[in-house]
């Protein structure tokens, strides 16, 4: 893969199929279509690679870190086990336009014959 790093955008209308759940506890997770939209928007960096996503953490609403922290952070890898990729994301702002995207390893498909 030649790029390490990458940005796409979320739209208003994609928001509006994102919803925020809330736990008891505290916690935040983004609900609804996220995956689907982010791996269709993932698919414009890295059209080769599976994706499965790991993890996703939204900002606690009382967070003592709300200047400092992203909004939402989640992680990913390729799903085919010889290909090493995974990718970070990171929104800054509540309801941000852009996802930052960290990809780390080497794409490692094996060509089908």
């Amino acid at each position: 893969m030649d790029k390490t790093s990458a940005r796409f955008k979320l739209t208003e209308s994609d928001w509006e199929r994102i919803p925020i759940r809330n736990f008891p506890g505290g916690g935040r997770l983004l609900g609804g279509d996220w995956t689907r939209i982010f791996h269709s928007k993932l698919k414009q960096s890295n059209p080769w690679c599976s994706l499965r996503f790991k993890n996703n953490h939204v900002r606690s609403i009382n967070s003592r870190k709300s200047q400092s922290a992203p909004f939402f952070r989640g992680s990913g890898e390729c799903k085919l086990p010889e290909c090493g990729v995974t990718l970070k994301f990171f929104i800054q702002e509540e309801k941000g336009k852009s996802v930052e995207v960290n990809y780390f390893g080497n794409v490692c498909h094996k060509v089908k014959k």
